[in-house]
């Protein structure tokens, strides 16, 4: 939820609060909604107001991240991998191709990832694991870069800033492979301005409330197992 919304929410909450039952709570401060509002939302003209090189981002990684994604992202111990399962190819159109298959082979965060600010976003709320919120927004954009650089977006020398963030933005492997057509987004059509397929199920299936299954289902197999 980008960021004004979230705010707006949370002023109708504290007024309905206040309204409905008088003596019980208080309107927020700015500064209390700005201290609460630290999510990065999908707007590039929004973006905080920081930078991080590849090279600030390979240390940052390598003391914070490295134990559990290993030293190039690759890691599947604890975590799904950072990066692989991308060509320069999904670059150059923006879908991965390998992610077409029945069972993905490789299927990495990056190449899942439609937007930049995406990873920004979970980067600054979620990590690192036990440790949430304690990255400073250049350090986020610093990792963010090194992650972009071990996946081939970016070269070596790339510096991420708001200003470089829509160069990045085009070059993300999956950057088209999402879509909001099907029903699980309300309002009009893509094509009409607005998100989803206009309400249409994604399903035609009838609801069923017993005996549902044949009864083959519900037998056990002939040798028992």
């Amino acid at each position: 939820m980008c960021r004004w919304i979230s705010a707006a929410l949370l002023f109708v909450f504290m007024s309905a609060v206040g309204a409905d039952y008088p003596g019980i709570g208080q309107k927020a401060t700015p500064q209390e909604i700005q201290a609460w509002d630290t999510d990065i939302g999908p707007d590039l003209e929004s973006l905080p107001d920081a930078r991080g090189s590849v090279a600030d981002g390979r240390e940052v990684y390598a003391l914070r991240c490295a134990d559990c994604h290993g030293p190039g992202g690759r890691a599947t111990t604890f975590f799904h991998p950072l990066v692989g399962g991308t060509t320069p190819e999904d670059i150059a159109v923006g879908r991965v191709a390998s992610l077409e298959e029945e069972r993905p082979d490789g299927a990495s965060t990056l190449s899942l990832l439609p937007t930049l600010t995406t990873l920004l976003d979970y980067l600054y709320r979620a990590m690192p694991f036990g440790a949430a919120e304690t990255l400073t927004l250049d350090e986020v954009y610093a990792v963010s870069a090194y992650l972009l650089f071990l996946g081939e977006v970016v070269q070596e020398d790339f510096v991420l800033d708001a200003a470089s963030a829509r160069e990045v933005q085009g070059r993300l492997p999956n950057r088209l492979g999402f879509t909001t057509d099907h029903g699980l987004w309300p309002g009009a059509p893509a094509e009409a301005g607005g998100f989803g397929n206009g309400g249409t199920p994604d399903t035609q299936s009838s609801r069923c409330m017993s005996d549902c299954l044949p009864a083959s289902h519900h037998s056990a197999p002939a040798d028992g197992i």
